[in-house]
């Protein structure tokens, strides 16, 4: 156990900081309390965080334990206002999101409108290799559906745990590229959450993609160039920038990998 002896500066440092911001004074034994608190509440882990709501409840629950109930109640007061700062802080990151979100929408109806109908043309260039392998596409297209909703759901989980209410644009913007991964599959993003066996009808069908890959690129070309100059218009128009979206070209050795989303394409199946 740490005693007051090995870290007298910091305890003090401690006390002088809770007494300027919460005017509270601390004893040596309750600074000492304070001390292993914060040291455990800052501890780094890779796998497991607090967000800030709950980093502020278990501290609530931490000091409740320590103070007494009149230096709780300047603490309280304290807690308040970091809880408005928490969500002033989160309202004016939401609103710098608004082109981010514009660009989204439009992206939105251009793949709704034009992309996915383009892209639907190309399955005649898959039909003679991947015919007889209807059953392996079919499972390859449940996983991603699988994958689908899994993401969707982890997306919700952590924008409520971190925003809770106050960032409905960000929100909706999250919402809106998930409905893009459904109509124009993101086969990079499922690759990395695919299990053995999964992973097994992926390589196949890969191999199979091989053969006709060439044509492929080739029929899909006017495609992706369209696709690639109206992404840079409209993050002009929105955002001024190029901020992610397919740029025609993915930075990926394997090209034959970027036409996987072709086999999975199937928007009915992944919006009903």
């Amino acid at each position: 156990m740490t005693t007051p002896n090995d870290n007298e500066w910091e305890i003090e440092s401690l006390r002088t900081r809770y007494k300027a911001m919460n005017s509270i004074n601390l004893s040596n034994e309750q600074a000492e309390k304070v001390l292993r608190y914060e040291h455990e509440r800052d501890s780094g882990s890779f796998k497991y965080f607090f967000s800030a709501w709950e980093e502020l409840d278990y501290e609530q629950v931490k000091f409740q334990e320590i103070l007494t109930s009149s230096q709780f109640e300047n603490y309280a007061a304290e807690r308040f206002r970091q809880l408005k700062e928490i969500e002033n802080r989160l309202i004016e990151n939401d609103k710098q999101s608004l082109p981010q979100l514009n660009a989204a929408r439009e992206r939105l109806v251009y793949y709704k409108n034009i992309l996915v109908p383009a892209l639907g043309k190309t399955w005649m260039v898959l039909y003679t290799v991947f015919n007889s392998e209807k059953e392996k596409v079919a499972f390859l297209k449940s996983e991603y559906k699988k994958y689908l909703g899994d993401a969707k759901k982890q997306m919700l989980v952590e924008h409520f745990r971190h925003s809770k209410t106050f960032q409905p644009v960000i929100l909706e913007l999250s919402l809106l590229l998930h409905e893009q991964k459904c109509l124009f599959p993101d086969y990079f993003s499922f690759k990395a959450t695919m299990d053995i066996a999964t992973k097994g009808v992926a390589d196949y069908l890969l191999e199979k993609l091989t053969r006709i890959a060439e044509d492929l690129s080739e029929t899909l070309k006017a495609t992706m160039e369209d696709l690639k100059e109206f992404n840079t218009k409209n993050n002009a128009k929105h955002i001024g920038e190029m901020r992610g979206g397919w740029s025609g070209s993915l930075p990926i050795n394997n090209k034959t990998e970027e036409l996987m989303f072709v086999v999975l394409l199937d928007t009915g199946m992944y919006t009903r």
